[in-house]
This record gives structure tokens, sequence and C-alpha cells, in this order.
């Protein structure tokens, strides 16, 4: 899955795109395309820089290129933490890396 994520993001990296434009770009299922891409926007990793109906163009934000700087060097731990976690559970935390959502 994770060569599946770098590819949707590398093409994000070259210039903003919809998802249409990354299936057929890279491959990969429409489905599977749009369904990244709600969860990329989700985590920050993307978004949405065009909304007309359905038609929806993205591209990466500099969250996102951290991603897949991190992709490209193939090794990472990524820990997510949201607003609603207290400062408590974010100290205990095992994880070296931490990415703000």
């Amino acid at each position: 899955m994770q060569w599946k994520l770098r590819l949707i993001l590398e093409e994000l990296y070259k210039a903003p795109r919809n998802p249409g434009d990354i299936a057929g770009k890279t491959g990969l299922p429409r489905y599977e395309v749009l369904a990244s891409f709600h969860v990329l926007e989700a985590l920050g990793f993307v978004t949405t820089i065009y909304s007309r109906g359905t038609h929806r163009v993205y591209k990466l934000t500099d969250l996102g290129e951290k991603l897949l700087q991190a992709l490209r060097l193939g090794s990472f731990e990524i820990d997510i933490r949201t607003e609603h976690q207290t400062a408590e559970s974010m100290a205990t935390s095992n994880s070296p890396v931490a990415v703000e959502a």
C-alpha cells in the first residue's frame, strides 16, 4: 500500500490534479485514488484548491510534502496527534516523530 500512496503523492508533487488524472497517470483504480484523497485531506496532507460540483482539484500541503519525503527515504514512523489528545497522553507516546494534524 505504501507504494500506491507514494505514486499518488509523487503525481501531486508535480502539479495539482484531480483523482481521475491520478488514476490515469498511475494505473490505480479511480475508487482507490478517490478514497485515498478523502483520507489524505482529512489528515491535512492534501487540500482542495478547486471545487465545482463533484469535480475537485487537489494539491499537496507542506505536511504532504514531508510525508512524500519520508516515503522516498523508505523508513519512518508517524505519530498523528489530534487536538483532542491531552498533554499527558502525548507526553507518554513512544514514537520519535510527531506530525500535528
